[in-house]
């Protein structure tokens, strides 16, 4: 049996470290796993995850943000905090999940990656297994797992992509952060058609901006890819976002009756009235451990 069918056989069982088994677990309760990814960079994409974390968090949802744009460290930035620990130090023996999640602001729990995936798929099989039955046991704590990655089509980027339920990509009105978007959804649908795909238009001047933008991604993506893709909203380009950036509070809570702050309210409503990708968490963990092994 080579290294990966030994973990996928592993990672469902009880084991040394006495973490929860998938049998144990009610699958009325597995999170729902989405990966916010840009094909470019500047398109305010941590931003909207913080923010929109928050809109589930008030509408009464238990909210996990992992920071996947490796070694930059966004979310931490953004809420002025520090955080000590991050994914790959779940491989320590006294080190458990609960140990690296942070909580945020509306009792959010934040994860920080900290470490590439390619520095993941070198450590021994017994490490990697500890990181993804760690993960298995978010299940007790989180509804929703919201994946930031860093910009681009870099291969730590894919592996969590390719490895989430869904995905929404974030973009903006300008011609290079649209055609840097359609690279990234033609790399997605290269390596698997059955992703659904998700969109936000973020620093629009007017709906009808937002819509035209839509429908030139939507046109492109179905003639050349034969790939649709759902539009989940857009936010408006308000000056309370930059001026909450720099006081370090998400504007959702600075300023919550600001036209951003109602813009991703409706893009939660819209994502919450999705529930095609509902308990589907066992196989986040099961790609996600072919990930991890270079499979």
């Amino acid at each position: 049996m080579d290294q990966a069918s030994k973990l996928r056989s592993a990672i469902l069982k009880k084991n040394k470290y006495n973490y929860v088994s998938e049998g144990n677990i009610d699958s009325n309760e597995n999170p729902r796993v989405i990966c916010i990814s840009s094909g470019k960079g500047g398109v305010g994409k941590t931003n909207f995850t913080l923010n929109l974390a928050l809109s589930l968090r008030q509408k009464g949802n238990r909210v996990l943000v992992i920071d996947a744009d490796l070694g930059l460290a966004n979310i931490e930035i953004l809420l002025g905090i520090d955080i000590k620990y991050g994914f790959i130090d779940l491989v320590e023996d006294n080190v458990k999940i609960e140990d690296i999640m942070v909580e945020g602001p509306l009792g959010i729990k934040i994860i920080s990656g900290g470490a590439g995936i390619n520095e993941v798929a070198d450590l021994p099989l017994y490490k990697i297994n500890k990181i993804l039955n760690n993960m298995i046991y978010l299940k007790q704590y989180v509804d929703f797992i919201l994946i930031d990655t860093g910009a681009g089509i870099s291969k730590s980027v894919m592996s969590f992509v390719l490895a989430a339920q869904e995905v929404i990509v974030v973009t903006t009105p300008e011609p290079t952060s649209i055609a840097d978007a359609y690279a990234l959804i033609k790399v997605i649908t290269k390596k698997t058609n059955e992703k659904i795909i998700n969109m936000v238009i973020n620093r629009v001047d007017n709906k009808k901006e937002a819509d035209t933008t839509f429908k030139k991604m939507e046109m492109v993506s179905k003639r050349f890819l034969n790939k649709p893709i759902s539009y989940l909203g857009y936010i408006s380009d308000d000056k309370n976002v930059r001026s909450s950036v720099k006081k370090q509070v998400p504007f959702m809570l600075n300023s919550p009756n600001c036209l951003a702050s109602k813009d991703v309210e409706n893009i939660c409503d819209s994502l919450l009235g999705n529930t095609e990708n509902k308990n589907k968490f066992n196989n986040f963990i099961n790609r996600l451990s072919n990930l991890f092994l270079g499979g």
